[in-house]
Parts: structure tokens; sequence; C-alpha cells
């Protein structure tokens, strides 16, 4: 079975350099723009099945991408809470004190949000009950469209746990390749090159 994983454009919030989480911003202008321009460069797979986290940024991509609304929706794939951070603009991510501090503190929950291990508990249950799901089915391809985090945690879990989860890089409209062979275990992953460097 292959999974193609596909982050989603930029949103308002991305756009503004504000802290997401779980609330439900839609695209922005450029972001749908940016990810037209993608689309009218390079082909995303089809697959026999599609899903979506259920926030707006995951489903509009979903549909630029592919025409078409996701067959199922998981809350389970959704962004991780970030409580009282949630609406605030942040620099740049990879050096912000909250978000490093989330990381090397990874069973202390954000005020009103989740805890880093928390939140990849979920997701990688979450990712699992969709691979049973695909399997119950008999489908042998699936796409969708995730958040950063997310498919940054299910990268780390499922493909390589040699790589930290801070160090998958995956731009906006960037697509991650899973294949599992019949029992669900991982036969091999790649990097969608045109996807990752647009």
């Amino acid at each position: 079975m292959r999974i193609y994983l596909i982050r989603h454009a930029q949103s308002l919030a991305n756009a503004e350099n504000v802290w997401t989480g779980q609330r439900d911003i839609p695209l922005s202008p450029q972001g749908a723009a940016e990810q037209r321009a993608i689309c009218a460069r390079f082909s995303y797979p089809r697959a026999e099945f599609y899903f979506s986290s259920p926030l707006k940024r995951c489903t509009q991509s979903l549909e630029l991408i592919y025409g078409r609304a996701a067959d199922y929706l998981p809350a389970a794939l959704s962004e991780c809470s970030l409580g009282i951070l949630e609406g605030r603009p942040y620099t740049n991510l990879d050096d912000d004190p909250n978000y490093t501090a989330w990381l090397a503190a990874p069973n202390r929950p954000i005020e009103r949000g989740e805890s880093f291990n928390g939140f990849t508990e979920r997701v990688c249950a979450g990712f699992a009950a969709l691979l049973s799901r695909c399997r119950a089915a008999g489908v042998s391809t699936a796409a969708g469209t995730m958040h950063g985090n997310v498919m940054r945690a299910v990268l780390h879990r499922f493909a390589d746990k040699n790589i930290p989860h801070g160090e998958w890089r995956i731009p906006n409209g960037g697509m991650y390749i899973l294949e599992f062979d019949a029992d669900d275990e991982l036969v091999s992953w790649s990097a969608a090159p045109g996807f990752l460097f647009v």
C-alpha cells in the first residue's frame, strides 16, 4: 500500500508568522496561488482514497490539488493544540523559545494545549487507524493533506526514527511517499524531489 503525504499550502497564519495550532485558518491568497503553480508544474499522483485533516487549510489544499473533497477527515490528524500560543506571532520556529521548550520537555503540555508526546501519540494512532481503514477497504493507494507537525510526527515514527522531529523539511505543498507491506510494515519511504524544493 502506498500513501502520499502532502503538506497543506500556505495559510493566512503562515503568511503572518502567527502560531496556528488548531485554529481553523483558511489558505492565504498567496498560498492558494503558489499551490496552483505547483500543480501546473508537477502532477501529484492520483489515489483510490483521499484523506485530510478536517481543518480548512488542509481541506482547501486537497481540493486545489485533486479537485475533490476528502473521503475521510480524521480529527486525530489535526495539528497540535498550542493552547495559549495560538494566535501569537513568532519570528522563526526553529529558534522560538516556546517551540524549543515544547520539544525539550515532551511530557509537559503548553498551557491549555497538548504535550509533544501526547500530540505525537494521538497523530500516530490516527495514522495507524488510517492504514487499517485503507487495508479493510482493499485500498492500495491513498493521498492526503496534512499539517507540518503532523507529517513530521508520522515520518519520524513510521519512516525513520533516526531523523529528529524538527529536522524533517516539509515546505507547503511538499510530499513524501510511504510504502507499506500487507502487514502494514514500512517497506520504503522517499521524499518527492520536485515537491520539496519549489
